[in-house]
């Protein structure tokens, strides 16, 4: 508990780098999609992260992330910045770790200094290198979580949105993963970056759907909001459709039913039964796993 009269913000993440090496088909940020490489200024990250530790007096878990966040040269300053704002917060590096082994000296001091640590993402290429990124974390002693296998991403797109968008919201497994750049705070990451597949295909997905945190807004305010269903949830269906993990898809290989949820019977009827059964336990698990950080 806090005694502050500000909220806490239980979750929120950045991309600091705007594109990436691997190219997943199908990409949740739709990174793959990105015909620039650009970063997310430091001075813009520093200022927009000042204003939200003016709404919220305390964040949980910050993620740096991306594309790939070790693309950005300046990543040491990133997390200098993240500790000095937020004291207590649990900072997160999401990489996919294929250039852990070729981090410089600099980079890996700053992680360690800041007690920050990596969140690993399981990809088959990350799996068969491994053993040298496990022995350049254990020589700086830098602390990485590994996570699943990730042999599989999931499709979520409606062709067609939904008139309500409740059973979607109810029904989510990333309702708590807030987004944040350019001024923006964003429910989740399709809402935050699904300007990058209006423009790839000429389509015309709602991009309004987040908060201006400059604007005359509160914290209490962004979380009532968050916390309901909002305009995107309309967009996204309410059992995410499975698909084998693929690297390599950029803008050329790519197409838009890498994201979108075709209407079948075990689209439509089957998978909402199913990730309704196993949202609970998800949720209760991501509870269980904070509280021991």
């Amino acid at each position: 508990m806090t005694n502050s009269n500000k909220p806490v913000l239980d979750y929120v993440e950045t991309e600091i780098t705007e594109f990436c090496n691997l190219n997943c088909k199908g990409c949740a940020d739709f990174m793959n999609l990105v015909s620039t490489k650009e970063h997310y200024a430091l001075d813009e990250f520093i200022k927009d992260y000042t204003r939200l530790s003016e709404l919220f007096c305390e964040v949980k878990k910050i993620r740096l992330m991306g594309g790939e966040p070790l693309l950005n040269e300046q990543l040491s300053e990133y997390l200098i910045a993240c500790r000095k704002i937020f004291p207590t917060a649990d900072i997160r590096i999401v990489s996919n770790g294929l250039l852990i082994p070729k981090l410089p000296l600099q980079t890996l001091q700053a992680i360690r200094d800041t007690g920050s640590q990596f969140d690993i993402s399981n990809y088959p290429p990350t799996r068969k290198m491994f053993p040298k990124i496990k022995e350049r974390l254990d020589m700086f002693g830098i602390k990485y979580d590994l996570g699943f296998p990730m042999n599989y991403f999931l499709r979520t797109i409606l062709e067609k949105p939904a008139d309500d968008p409740a059973p979607a919201f109810k029904n989510c497994l990333f309702t708590h993963c807030h987004m944040l750049s350019h001024g923006k705070l964003s429910p989740c990451s399709y809402a935050h970056c699904i300007g990058r597949f209006n423009v790839a295909y000429g389509l015309s997905y709602p991009e309004n759907d987040c908060v201006d945190i400059y604007s005359d807004i509160t914290g209490e305010e962004i979380l009532r909001r968050f916390n309901n269903p909002h305009t995107f949830c309309k967009c996204c269906a309410k059992g995410a459709v499975p698909f084998r993990w693929q690297g390599g898809i950029n803008a050329q290989k790519a197409d838009k039913y890498d994201w979108l949820v075709q209407e079948s019977f075990v689209n439509t009827t089957v998978l909402p039964v199913l990730q309704s059964a196993v949202k609970k336990p998800a949720k209760l698990l991501r509870k269980c796993i904070q509280k021991s950080q």
